[in-house]
């Protein structure tokens, strides 16, 4: 499945997991759009996921500078932005298409117009295969979350 990394990891300090497939609500009165979280079972063409990582510093001590990165899997999952103030902040701060390099978001790359002008353009955040996020500190016996939610393609 997924396979998680975390940067600044004290002996003690775990990362947990969890995946969870959204489910769209009927839609009638008040909770038209609402949406809830079902255990991850099987994943169809056109199904979105939710990820969640928890990183736990189960040191004595605090972890400094942590950062948590999840891949995205290039078998036909992709990584949906959160619209603004979604459930699903905080967003990744950077992403990667490598593994190796990391950027803040969007990624952008050159491209070369019909006219020899070189310009930056966004990258697909379907090509996006890692998401970084960066927790900073986080004090002996907390906990931080993140999330992520992915689509299946069609």
């Amino acid at each position: 499945m997924l396979a998680l990394a975390a940067h600044a990891a004290p002996p003690g300090a775990e990362v947990r997991l969890t995946g969870w497939q959204v489910v769209a609500e009927p839609a009638r009165g008040a909770d038209a759009g609402a949406e809830r979280l079902e255990p991850l079972q099987r994943v169809q063409p056109g199904d979105r996921v939710e990820y969640h990582a928890t990183y736990v510093n189960g040191a004595a001590a605090v972890a400094r500078g942590v950062q948590l990165t999840i891949p995205v899997p290039a078998q036909g999952l992709a990584w949906l932005p959160p619209a603004p103030g979604s459930s699903a902040e905080p967003a990744p701060t950077l992403a990667s298409l490598d593994g190796e390099r990391f950027e803040p978001l969007p990624l952008l790359r050159p491209h070369t117009l019909p006219d020899g002008r070189r310009v930056l353009r966004p990258v697909p955040v379907a090509d996006y295969r890692y998401l970084r996020w960066q927790l900073g500190d986080v004090p002996a016996g907390a906990t931080r979350t993140v999330r992520a939610r992915m689509q299946m393609a069609r």
